[in-house]
Formats: C-alpha cells, structure tokens, sequence
C-alpha cells in the first residue's frame, strides 16, 4: 500500500508541474518581444524556430544556415549573430531588409520580432 501512495503522490508532482505549464506558442505571431531585457529562450528561440526552422532546420539548412539553436547562430557560419552588434549580424541585416532573402515568410514579420531581434543583439545575445 505504501508503493501506490508513493507512486499517488510522484503523479501529483508531475502532474502540478507540468500540467499548470504554459502550453509552447505555435504561431510565430504570439510571439511579442519586450523593450528590454529580452530572453533567447523565450523570445529568439521560438522565433526563429517557427519563422525560419521550416527552411534553416538540422535536417534542412537552407544555404547551409542552421538557426534552430544558439550554438548554430554563433558558431556555425561567421557572423550570423555579432553579440553587441546587430548591423553586423547577418541575421538582423535579413530580418531589416539589408540583405534580400528569398523566402516569402520575410514579408509579415511584425515590427516587434525585428526589433526585439536586434535588442537581444544589442543586449549580447545571451542564452538567458
């Protein structure tokens, strides 16, 4: 009896710790980035991973870009993120438009996502 008010108990845990969580967004939309302090994990991440995971993925990396983890966007190709410096980063010169990209999704990125990308630059493009 004692084992079932253990495993009782664990499923109550994991129950409360998971089942209360934000669910993950889906649309890159929702995605709103703050004035200051903004997160690679709660912000950058899900925005790149929905707006350009589909074509610069780990299993296709358009142009041979991978933008779906940190490590990718500073180690792989040379200047895709410059922390501290957003006009250098190759990134943010795609997403404002300083260098053309092909892809159709460039058009309705709201101001918001382009701007909080080039704040977390900015701010030294932290893993936070």
């Amino acid at each position: 009896m004692s084992g079932r008010i253990i495993a009782a108990a664990v499923s109550i845990v994991i129950t409360s710790l998971y089942g209360c969580s934000q669910s993950p967004v889906t649309n890159s939309n929702d995605i709103v980035f703050p004035d200051s302090l903004v997160s690679y994990q709660k912000h950058v991440k899900p925005f790149l991973n929905l707006r350009c995971g589909q074509c610069h993925s780990d299993s296709y990396a358009a142009g041979g870009i991978r933008l779906t983890q940190y490590s990718y966007l500073l180690f792989d190709k040379p200047n895709l993120i410059v922390p501290g410096k957003p006009d250098e980063s190759l990134v943010n010169q795609v997403l404002e438009r300083i260098i053309a990209h092909q892809a159709g999704r460039m058009e309705t990125i709201p101001s918001n996502q382009i701007n909080g990308m080039r704040t977390w630059v900015t701010e030294g493009a932290l893993n936070n």
